[in-house]
């Protein structure tokens, strides 16, 4: 199925044009004999608000079954509904997960297959799921992939890009003046080691001068998600990632089939990370244990910075506040320094113990239509559908505010589609478990008090313990 999937979007990517066959509507729903309620579990934000107020009406309208929304915030999110699922309480008909979570629920039997639940409910069965999911990226359906099949439609794309002050970076002054000191031209960085100079450069005082202009008060040359989060992680892989390093190596059989997980003892690269990562902290936004995407995004449109260099570029629209902030100042994106972002989405899946699968599978494949990605898509959040994301209505000035990292977006996806099976962090069965531990082991890498040797030690061991309890297939410490 990947395989086609894959020569399908490099045809459809050669000629801009999608099929007809691809696109699903309201209208297209069957009668659904089961009346009964469904629930569904969202992160709190946006796009929840969005669905309770925009999609589900229009769902429960054209159905006549009611959905029921649960609320929580990401950290409360995979305990919530595993929960749940253990007990096979039927509590939850759709799902949310995190990209990272989805082979361990797969491999757990806690999500259903989409052609399954398709060849069940669809009039045209296997071949209407697959038609569905051709204007998706297939970095996404990889990452949600178990086996081979899919499990999950995603909704929301966070892969990251560098969210920079255009106005500061092409400032005449300010390029002469970084020449003289650096010993190259000013430009967004596209290394970790011009990310580290950048930051120092534009690292200011209160009454130094940013671009001809006298300082009031201090400005950073960054924003980092540096708070006890599950952020300071994909910031962390990312840097890791750049220097060809990995937090667990997957290997691979003859066949291509996975057989165990590396470790390496003292993981130098993570090292050499964690040093790069508490330097860039000398020259970041002042943060406390609380400051994760949102407290980025605001530091970027209150003007107090000069990059958010690992910004989702979800959260692009509250990035963009700048230039209503901000007289003259302007807001541009690039890749990630050192061209490996986090990336990931956010998705749906059907429960194995929903009380109502049929309803479940048809609201998966409205919330996933080209109609609700679009919606999603104006209102600010980042689409996980090609058709939507490189719609040209998007690269419009108009529509800046909006899509002005749409094409970035674009393109980090599809350099990621050949990378899920490099990176240990997609491809574990246990990654809902391991996960958390990345997030402490980041947050205390990044304190200067921290013996990195001795962290190091005891996260290649959490990981060991639960990779091996939890997990597939083994993981050895070499």
């Amino acid at each position: 199925m990947f395989k086609r999937l894959t020569e399908t979007f490099i045809f459809l990517f050669c000629f801009h044009t999608l099929p007809s066959y691809a696109q699903f509507s309201l209208e297209q729903i069957p009668e659904i004999d089961n009346k009964q309620p469904i629930t569904l579990v969202a992160e709190s934000g946006f796009w929840t608000e969005h669905l309770k107020h925009e999609l589900l009406p229009k769902y429960t309208a054209q159905t006549g079954v009611l959905v029921n929304v649960v609320t929580t915030s990401l950290d409360k999110m995979f305990n919530l509904q595993t929960d749940s699922l253990l007990k096979g309480a039927g509590k939850f008909d759709l799902l949310t997960m995190e990209a990272g979570w989805a082979k361990e629920w797969a491999a757990k039997g806690f999500t259903v297959p989409l052609v399954e639940l398709a060849e069940l409910y669809d009039p045209n069965g296997e071949r209407a799921m697959i038609n569905y999911l051709e204007p998706y990226y297939p970095s996404l359906l990889n990452i949600l992939s178990y086996h081979s099949e899919i499990h999950a439609i995603p909704y929301n794309n966070y892969v990251m890009g560098n969210h920079y002050r255009a106005d500061l970076f092409q400032h005449p002054k300010e390029k002469v003046r970084f020449s003289a000191r650096y010993g190259y031209p000013l430009a967004p960085p596209t290394t970790l080691s011009q990310l580290q100079d950048m930051s120092e450069f534009f690292t200011r005082d209160p009454g130094e001068i940013l671009a001809g202009k006298k300082l009031e008060k201090p400005f950073y040359g960054l924003a980092l998600m540096s708070g006890n989060r599950p952020h300071i992680n994909d910031e962390f892989s990312s840097i890791l990632w750049s220097l060809d390093g990995y937090w667990m190596k997957p290997h691979y059989d003859s066949e291509n089939k996975l057989k165990l997980f590396e470790l390496m003892s003292g993981n130098e690269t993570l090292k050499q990370t964690t040093l790069i990562y508490r330097k860039l902290m000398q020259y970041a936004y002042p943060a406390n244990d609380h400051f994760a995407f949102e407290e980025a995004a605001r530091a970027m449109a209150e003007g107090n910075v000069a990059m958010w260099p690992f910004a989702y570029n979800n959260l692009w629209h509250t990035s963009f506040q700048l230039e209503s902030n901000i007289p003259g100042a302007k807001l541009a994106v690039a890749q990630v320094p050192g061209g490996q972002p986090y990336n990931g989405a956010y998705a749906f899946a059907v429960a194995y113990d929903s009380v109502n699968p049929q309803a479940a599978y048809w609201l998966l494949k409205y919330m996933g239509s080209f109609e609700a990605q679009h919606a999603y898509a104006l209102g600010g959040g980042n689409p996980c559908r090609i058709d939507v994301a490189t719609s040209p209505e998007f690269q419009s000035a108009e529509n800046r505010h909006v899509g002005g990292a749409f094409m970035a977006s674009h393109e980090a996806n599809i350099s990621w589609s050949g990378n899920v099976l490099k990176l240990g962090h997609f491809t574990s069965t246990a990654m809902g478990n391991i996960y958390p531990e990345l997030t402490r082991s980041s947050y205390s890498l990044s304190g200067s008090q921290t013996d990195i040797d001795v962290e190091i030690e005891r996260l290649n061991q959490r990981i060991i313990e639960i990779q091996n309890r939890h997990g597939e297939v083994p993981v050895v410490e070499r």
